[in-house]
């Protein structure tokens, strides 16, 4: 395997140009999505593991939430039809005679991830669930794929490991500073401090950063609780309040300080006359959003318009041999590596294809901003190399880190 080196990489300067910087909250139905996708694959996985000694062979990564129907007004609010969540996916639903309890298993996922991501206890009385299971007996798997006969079937050598999907992935290091204040933001806004201090406010926020040299422009979205306010004028004054708490927030953040950005920020910049941003359970999903697997954050956390980005979602993916998930987290680990150790910013691309060994992408491309000298080359192939067999560390990292933890603190993967 052969590590393709280029320059021209545009670093991005905190105090020219422009760059925009997106992190929709974990109450957002899409983050929703993912978290349910990547939460029913660990526990499915971890089953398995305890049963049979290995991973059933599943991809889960088509999780859909379609939102309530609802009538929402000050004080008060009416579901005329439930949440409905969906795993449309593969997923082995036997080993031998050991019926697996697909069902259940997602059920009880999808109660434990919203009530965790939202706090809401009354959405779990308007939720239904349903799974399609889409397995079934291919020619390019033996038969025992998705209907292994014994657990034995069920285990994938790790020497003889296959890639799954043919895709790129992407990652880059080191993180833009708008990317971290970003996290840093939603994690405050939904931190156990503002929501002490704005028990109104619910988890469906969302973060838009532009800066545009040294002027940075906040736009935040935040959602109420409808039955915590009656009246419009109660619900300017919980706005108004909570922009200034985060206001205050931004502007003694140390990444705001450090660079000297001029702020300005933004709240619910819909409301207009007595229209309000009101959500049952405090997330949009309560009346009538949606929310897909892949539309959420990217791996590092925000959705950037800075750099290359790939279309792979890795939430529900097999953590086994699924190349979208792994290949994803491997150029990231790769990207950081290659900063943390020789102070080089990068972006890495990774290519699978179909069929191939997993520990042997078909391209591994790094993209510097100049030319590097052979010692440092060298030290970029030792770096990959090392990663990519650690791809089995990396399996059982993504069986011990909940989803959940992960989104508040994307780094949780970098190290193994």
């Amino acid at each position: 395997m052969r590590t393709t080196l280029s320059s021209g990489l545009n670093l991005s300067r905190p105090d020219l140009g422009f760059n925009v910087v997106e992190r929709k909250g974990i109450g957002h139905p899409d983050s929703l999505a993912d978290l349910i996708a990547e939460e029913f694959s660990r526990r499915y996985s971890l089953l398995g593991v305890d049963r049979f000694g290995a991973v059933p062979n599943h991809w889960v990564d088509k999780v859909a939430l379609v939102g309530a129907e609802a009538v929402v007004g000050f004080g008060r609010y009416t579901i005329h039809k439930p949440v409905s969540v969906y795993l449309f996916g593969k997923v082995t639903p036997s080993v031998g005679g050991e019926v697996i309890p697909v069902e259940e298993l997602f059920r009880t996922v999808v109660e434990d991830v919203l009530h965790s991501a939202t706090g809401s206890s009354p959405l779990l009385r308007h939720l239904r669930t349903r799974v399609e299971n889409t397995a079934g007996v291919g020619a390019d798997h033996p038969v025992s794929f998705y209907r292994p006969d014994t657990a034995a079937d069920c285990v994938i050598p790790q020497a003889s490991a296959h890639a799954n999907d043919t895709a790129f992935c992407s990652a880059y290091a080191p993180a833009d500073p708008l990317d971290l204040l970003a996290i840093d933001l939603e994690n405050h806004i939904n931190g156990p401090a503002f929501s002490t201090l704005f028990p109104a406010v619910g988890s469906d926020v969302k973060v838009m950063l532009t800066r545009a040299e040294t002027v940075l422009d906040a736009t935040v979205c935040l959602p109420v609780h409808p039955k915590a306010i009656s009246s419009h004028s109660q619900y300017a004054d919980v706005v108004t309040q909570a922009k200034q708490r985060i206001d205050a927030f931004i502007s003694g953040h140390s990444t705001v300080r450090r660079h000297h950005w001029k702020t300005s920020l933004t709240l619910n910049s819909k409301d207009r006359g007595r229209s309000a941003y009101l959500a049952p359970f405090g997330t949009s999903l309560g009346k009538g959003d949606c929310g897909l697997v892949g539309r959420g954050n990217k791996a590092n956390g925000v959705i950037s318009a800075n750099y290359g980005s790939g279309v792979e979602a890795l939430a529900g993916k097999n953590p086994i041999h699924h190349t979208g998930k792994l290949y994803t987290l491997v150029a990231a680990r790769i990207a950081d590596q290659v900063f943390t150790r020789l102070g080089l910013p990068n972006e890495t691309v990774l290519v699978s294809r179909n069929g191939d060994r997993l520990t042997e992408p078909s391209f591994v491309g790094v993209r510097l901003a100049q030319s590097v000298a052979l010692r440092e080359r060298q030290s970029i192939e030792e770096i990959t190399g090392a990663c990519l067999s650690e791809l089995h560390l990396l399996s059982q990292k993504l069986l011990t880190v909940r989803p959940i933890d992960r989104f508040r603190t994307p780094s949780l993967v970098l190290e193994v």
